[in-house]
């Protein structure tokens, strides 16, 4: 019974210890984290699937226009052998003046193997080209689609870092206010303070306690939203590694000037356009002829029985060969306006596509010239709130010092690490929406985060 458990002991600990393994936290930079999410990202890869499936259609319109080739064979056996009545053409006295007679063997089969090739068809090339568009289409969505995940995994990876990093501040926090109300009660003890005085600290001491469950909360929270931009399950624990500092200096802002044309979505616009002008000369070169060339050999055989697996048979059973070469050609003479309507439709489709071209280099404008003001901002606003921490800091280390001596009060210093903590939770927020700025400012040049 002994070794019983001992073996099921060490069973659970084997799985358990496999389920640590499978559970290693994965330590992620936010270029590992973009690198995950172009390979797992769902909507990266049905944008990869859509380039294939365009590139699909490319090969069904160049198949039109490369030899068909067909085998076709039947086989029919008459019931009823049809006939025809005809007038008697060896007359005598008391014969019929009309005979009915059967020219058809009871047993008919046939094989063709035909070849078509197209010669001419005013809308094959086009359509052709419009298919090869649509491909360049697609790569310019996928193009997109990565542009934006990228730009959903860099704002989720820094929300749920700064969250992070709000939660180590406040650490730091309650550990400098434990260490200081360790130093009241002390002093309470020796009568130098006020019981008050430890009450306030001890008050304060709890608020962050709270606020940092709720940060914690929230951390976890943003946490999984990076986690389901990437298309990581849920269930992985993640170490984000950077830190802001470092992502300020590692997304780098050029000097680039503003170019519309670097926007994947007025990229997209003018293919449209592009794509537009094709359709609109399909419809006008549908009018065109239509001209297919041919070969054709056919076998033939009509027998008075089923007969073909002998072997011996008298001519009357031969299969009869035949071939033929030759165009067809096609002509639409009228359509009932069908292609004028057509090209209407496609006219004011287009109309449209070249007023949104004009809103979205407005908004593009716009877009850009906002976040540049935003970026120039947030760089004032990180060197003002980085010298009001260095200020709170000195402060609040002279008021301890004064503390200590006796000639400072428990609110004094209450206050003092209050606006230390506003100091130091400002210059992070600052930070984090200084990189903020940086991502929108390359998105509205049209820029790869991590490049320059």
């Amino acid at each position: 019974m002994k070794n019983f458990y001992k073996i099921t002991l060490a069973a659970m600990a084997l799985i358990f210890a496999e389920s640590l393994k499978s559970q290693d936290t994965l330590k992620m930079s936010l270029a590992d984290a973009l690198h995950f999410a172009e390979t797992n990202n769902t909507a990266i890869q049905n944008a990869a699937m859509d380039i294939e499936i365009s590139r699909q259609a490319v090969n069904q319109v160049t198949a039109a226009g490369l030899p068909q080739v067909g085998v076709n064979a039947g086989f029919m056996q008459y019931l009823q052998v049809p006939g025809n009545w005809v007038k008697n053409f060896v007359p005598s006295a008391g014969s019929p003046e009309y005979i009915f007679l059967r020219f058809q063997q009871p047993v008919a089969s046939n094989a063709t193997i035909s070849m078509n090739q197209l010669l001419y068809s005013g809308t094959f090339l086009l359509g052709l080209k419009a298919a090869r568009e649509v491909m360049d289409l697609s790569k310019t969505m996928a193009g997109k689609t990565r542009n934006d995940v990228a730009l959903g995994v860099s704002k989720a990876y820094l929300m749920a870092l700064t969250m992070q990093k709000n939660i180590t501040l406040i650490n730091s926090n309650i550990m400098l206010l434990e260490k200081s109300l360790n130093d009241v009660k002390a002093l309470n003890k020796e009568g130098f303070v006020e019981k008050l005085d430890v009450q306030r600290l001890e008050f304060s001491l709890s608020n962050l306690k709270v606020q940092k469950e709720k940060l914690e909360l929230a951390s976890n929270a943003s946490l999984n939203v990076l986690k389901l931009q990437m298309g990581m399950p849920i269930q992985t624990p993640v170490l984000l590694t950077d830190d802001l500092e470092t992502l300020d200096k590692s997304i780098p802002v050029g000097n680039d000037s503003f170019n519309v044309k670097n926007r994947f979505e007025y990229q997209l616009l003018n293919q449209s356009l592009s794509i537009s002008f094709l359709e609109e000369k399909r419809y006008k070169v549908g009018k065109y002829p239509t001209l297919v060339g041919f070969l054709q050999h056919q076998q033939t055989t009509q027998r008075p029985e089923f007969n073909f697996f002998q072997s011996n048979l008298t001519p009357n059973n031969s299969w009869v060969p035949s071939s033929a070469i030759g165009l067809n050609l096609s002509l639409t003479l009228f359509d009932g306006l069908r292609a004028k309507a057509a090209i209407a439709d496609v006219k004011l489709r287009r109309s449209k596509t070249m007023n949104d071209i004009k809103t979205f280099q407005n908004a593009a404008n716009m877009e850009y010239e906002m976040a540049l003001k935003t970026y120039q901002t947030q760089l004032e606003m990180v060197a003002v709130q980085k010298q009001n921490v260095q200020l709170a800091n000195n402060i609040y280390s002279s008021i301890v010092f004064k503390y200590k001596e006796g000639v400072g009060s428990a609110l004094e210093l209450l206050q003092a690490e209050t606006d230390l903590k506003t100091g130091q939770t400002n210059y992070l927020n600052a930070l984090y929406d200084l990189v903020m700025a940086k991502i929108d400012l390359k998105k509205a040049l049209g820029n790869d985060i991590l490049k320059p």
